[in-house]
């Protein structure tokens, strides 16, 4: 499919831009490039996206041993993303909010035409040298205010991004004006409020046994309190969305997940702890059995969403 219109964030004007700069014919705002990555941050932005996009700069840790994105726990809810998505016809326009280290754009590249849209410039640079032209385009964006045209795409992705905005129903509205009536939504690993607000209040004493400074890291993760079933409910509640679906993920594995990481900071491990493939495995079915009875599905330690575009 052909890409894309784009339309100014400060005035909502349609843009026209070629490999170069571009200017808004509307209030002049100037949109770069920074090599491939297109800079199209909002003038106004919240100091919490500020905070995230200098930290990411920054952050060049290797996300896929940090967080375990090969081991079964992960590798099966990931999946379970990219088959949502692949659903869609070959060569459908994609757009991931918060691209990350491009763990899930590399699955998806070769079959769509995928931009991937990050609040850091740089992390964007680096994926850049990653997969080059196979992605479609690199956009330094604010998710709750993209820089995309209305109904430029079919298919919207974020995995463990959403809650790093500081509005979550503003972006999820963005979500909307951006995908065309029909268009796919998969939000993924959003954190389960019921772990997480008590993680926040115990924050302090956690960075102090893991011998982590509270000051650092992201700010969005320290702040953030996650979505319980019922506010993630309330969201799509709007009118602008059908055939919502809010799954649970991570009960024992999630257990284990934390427990392993918090001894593996605690203790200052030569390497985090890894289960053997088959027991974790095991974990996995284990939790989808478990998430089946009565009210269980209030426990999981992350939620993952779908829904469509609602065609009026």
């Amino acid at each position: 499919m052909t890409f894309m219109a784009y339309q100014c964030v400060d005035c909502r004007r349609r843009l026209s831009l070629s490999e170069g700069d571009g200017r808004c014919s509307g209030c002049g705002r100037i949109y770069e490039r920074r090599g491939a990555v297109l800079l199209a941050w909002p003038t106004r932005m919240h100091d919490l996206s500020r905070d995230e996009a200098a930290h990411h700069d920054h952050e060049d840790a290797d996300q896929a041993e940090v967080h375990q994105l090969g081991r079964p726990r992960n590798r099966h809810y990931h999946e379970a993303l990219w088959k949502k998505l692949r659903a869609l016809p070959p060569g459908e326009n994609l757009l991931e909010i918060g691209a990350g280290s491009g763990y899930d754009a590399a699955e998806l590249v070769s079959g769509y035409s995928v931009v991937l849209s990050d609040v850091s410039p740089e992390t964007l640079a680096r994926l850049e040298r990653r997969l080059g032209s196979l992605a479609a385009g690199y956009v330094a964006a604010d998710g709750s205010r993209l820089p995309f045209a209305d109904a430029s795409f079919g298919g919207v992705y974020m995995v463990a991004t959403w809650h790093h905005l500081p509005y979550p129903g503003q972006g999820l509205a963005e979500c909307a004006r951006v995908l065309r009536p029909g268009g796919l939504l998969v939000i993924g690993l959003e954190p389960n409020a019921f772990y997480f607000r008590p993680i926040k209040l115990l924050r302090r004493l956690l960075c102090r046994l893991t011998h982590m400074d509270p000051g650092e890291g992201s700010h969005a993760d320290a702040e953030m309190e996650g979505f319980s079933y019922r506010g993630l409910a309330l969201l799509f509640r709007t009118g602008q969305w059908q055939e919502v679906e809010i799954r649970p993920a991570w009960l024992l594995c999630g257990l284990w997940h934390y427990l392993a990481e918090f001894l593996y900071r605690a203790c200052r491990l030569p390497r985090r702890l890894v289960l053997p493939d088959r027991l974790e495995k095991f974990l996995v079915k284990c939790d989808e059995a478990l998430f089946r009875l009565p009210g269980v599905k209030h426990l999981g330690w992350h939620w993952n969403v779908t829904a469509r575009r609602a065609v009026r």
